[in-house]
């Protein structure tokens, strides 16, 4: 029972570490490139267009918006 206790604080600490870490650095979560953040943003450029490889991320974003728009089409046909 004391090394679940143990090992319970032990994670706590770390995980307050990381938060506190966080919050001190001041910097936002962010996505990854090609992921929720590859949307548009308020000045309308496309997320994809901050990667490392712009071109190929900007291509993953159309095949995947391709696919959510089949998907929604698909979904509609049904009802």
């Amino acid at each position: 029972m004391v090394q679940l206790a143990a090992t319970i604080v032990v994670f706590g600490l770390a995980i307050l570490g990381m938060s506190v870490g966080v919050i001190l650095m001041g910097k936002s979560m962010k996505g990854s490139c090609g992921g929720i953040s590859c949307g548009v943003d308020e000045g309308k450029i496309s997320g994809c267009n901050f990667c490392a490889n712009p071109e190929e991320e900007k291509q993953a974003c159309e095949r995947r918006k391709a696919r959510m728009a089949a998907a929604a089409e698909a979904e509609g046909e049904e009802a």
